[in-house]
């Protein structure tokens, strides 16, 4: 009985007296110091696993990025090939085609310096017209009036020659009379017959001469009165050409301006094409060293192709080192049942209270998904995270503990599971419902927050007591 008891002590790690069993006292010490041992290669395993799990997640995600970045700019790269050499060689059209433009504006402002010279010199002629116009004027106004005198001249020569006419008339009258007395004269009176008769032919031929003269005059009157009738027509029109020629020099006027306008904007664009020429020289200068860029471009996206690919491969042992340390761990959990390897009630509280502490650092992550609107990598799986490692490999034997316990599994799955359900609502972009879903991860999170200082209160007082977690 004695002996049963020792070794009931020394495996609850109840003091031995050292002066009744010296032996048991050193194996006590010994199981003390290897079960401390033991419980800071667990402690060390557990964080391990926990980093290496978190590592897995960490490269996973890059891993993930790499291959989308790679594959990106691998497309991107493609993409800026082929547009390079497509404005390459819209380039070459551009310089082409822009060099015939500088050409033709050239020609057309050669074109519009002559037009302006040709115009300054219709001006000038349309000037001398002009003048010419005016001295016409002067000239028709001055036969105007000379006709309007020799009018008058005719008027006088009608009047006289009604007078001579009448004179004529009366002298006819008179030789007739003279006749008649020189018949009833006789003899004595025929010698005066004679001049009067010679006086009746010259009256006749008087009245012959006047006739006429009376004639031409009126052809003479005639013909002043459709001059002064056609000079005033000529007045008329040179008036009206005048006023035309006016109008012509107006015009004439601003079309040498907008000429000088055209000329100097002509001038204006053939100094900007010239420019633009050059730039778009230099522009296929640049577009001509960017292809070699882009070669370049398209040798790193496939480079970081098989740097994604290669880094790939090198993950595919990090999830196999993650298990062997999870069996390790769960072999572990095993041997904590036994007497001479059971984990210290510190350790238990202490990994609980990390245990806490993670969690809440999961929540606040989640919560800065829902505020930032983007997703960042996050364990999701409840048998990986900082407490699932420990919860899945350990079993305390402590009814008490043992019961909160059992029931964290249910919930803890349910937690990640909901937190899966915020993340997937923000890559659908659905934010309200990934700010509903996220409640819900804050009520299990306080239910779940509340079970683990439950069981680290209970720890805490087998501890005082000096029960081990892990005994019946």
């Amino acid at each position: 009985m004695k002996d049963k008891k020792i070794i009931y002590n020394i495996g609850r790690m109840i003091p031995v007296d050292g002066s009744k069993a010296p032996e048991a006292e050193q194996v006590q010490k010994r199981l003390k110091a290897g079960r401390d041992k033991f419980g800071q290669l667990v402690k060390n395993v557990f964080s391990s696993v926990m980093k290496i799990s978190a590592l897995d997640l960490a490269m996973r995600d890059c891993t993930d990025r790499i291959t989308d970045v790679s594959r990106n700019v691998q497309q991107v790269a493609d993409e800026v090939v082929d547009a390079a050499k497509s404005t390459e060689e819209s380039l070459s059209e551009v310089v082409s085609a822009h060099g015939s433009f500088n050409d033709t504006i050239r020609q057309v402002a050669d074109v519009a310096a002559e037009m302006r010279s040709k115009m300054e010199g219709s001006g000038e002629e349309l000037n001398v017209i002009m003048a010419r116009s005016e001295e016409t004027m002067q000239n028709s106004d001055e036969m105007k009036r000379d006709m309007e005198q020799l009018m008058s001249v005719l008027d006088n020569m009608n009047e006289m020659i009604g007078e001579i006419n009448a004179i004529s008339a009366q002298t006819n009258l008179l030789a007739l009379n003279a006749s008649i007395e020189a018949a009833r004269a006789g003899e004595a009176g025929r010698g005066f017959a004679v001049v009067a008769e010679q006086i009746r032919s010259l009256a006749d031929e008087t009245k012959l001469l006047t006739a006429n003269m009376n004639g031409l005059v009126g052809r003479i009157e005639d013909a002043s009165r459709m001059s002064c009738e056609s000079l005033d027509k000529t007045v008329e029109e040179i008036g009206e050409m005048r006023e035309n020629l006016f109008k012509v020099l107006e015009v004439n006027k601003k079309n040498g301006e907008n000429v000088a306008n055209i000329t100097n904007s002509v001038s204006a664009i053939a100094d900007s094409g010239k420019e633009i020429f050059n730039s778009v020289t230099n522009v296929q200068d640049q577009m001509s060293r960017l292809s070699g860029g882009c070669d370049q471009l398209t040798n790193q996206a496939q480079a970081l192709v098989k740097v994604s690919k290669d880094l790939q491969s090198g993950t595919v042992t990090v999830p196999v080192i993650e298990k062997e340390l999870d069996d390790t761990a769960k072999g572990m959990g095993v041997m904590v049942q036994d007497a001479f390897y059971m984990l210290d009630n510190r350790v238990f509280i202490t990994t609980v209270q990390n245990a806490v502490l993670a969690h809440q650092k999961w929540v606040k992550t989640l919560e800065n998904m829902v505020l930032e609107r983007e997703v960042a990598p996050l364990q999701t799986d409840d048998t990986k995270c900082a407490f699932g490692h420990f919860y899945y490999a350990m079993k305390p034997q402590n009814r008490e503990i043992l019961e909160i316990w059992s029931g964290l599994g249910e919930k803890h799955r349910k937690f990640h599971n909901c937190g899966k359900s915020v993340m997937d609502a923000i890559r659908q972009r659905d934010y309200s419902g990934a700010e509903k879903e996220y409640q819900h991860v804050v009520e299990l999170s306080e239910e779940l927050i509340g079970d683990f200082n439950r069981i680290i209160r209970a720890a805490e007082a087998l501890e005082q007591k000096h029960l081990a977690v892990f005994e019946v």
